[in-house]
């Protein structure tokens, strides 16, 4: 298996840079050398950010799905433009949150399987 050192500077550089996720506890977790407890950390996160961003994508769409409607009874220029930006919030929304869900969640989940298997042939 790759080295503790290896280790540490492949997670700081990939969730520095793309991920708003990494916090001072995960940094520890690294430091420590705690490799599955830092995965499992960042997983239930990934799943915290998921149904929070679920939660707003739902009043994106319903929010731009009544400026349309209103647009519709009353013609008005900002019915229309808070309509339309809504659901591009929402495109956005489900675009990057997808992203970063799944970037999180695979690489995770894959380094779990690597540390079982590590933790297999050395036992």
């Amino acid at each position: 298996m790759a080295t503790d050192k290896l280790i540490k500077e492949f997670f700081e550089e990939q969730f520095n840079d793309s991920s708003q996720l990494f916090l001072y506890k995960d940094k520890q977790l690294l430091d420590e050398g705690n490799f599955r407890e830092y995965a499992e950390e960042q997983i239930g996160k990934a799943n915290k950010v998921f149904w929070s961003v679920s939660f707003g994508l739902l009043m994106a769409v319903w929010y731009g799905t009544n400026g349309l409607i209103n647009y519709g009874s009353d013609p008005t220029w900002f019915n229309l433009t808070v309509g339309l930006f809504l659901w591009f919030v929402a495109l956005v929304m489900v675009w990057y949150a997808s992203k970063e869900y799944y970037t999180i969640k695979s690489s995770m989940s894959f380094f779990i399987r690597l540390l079982d298997e590590n933790d297999d042939h050395s036992g």
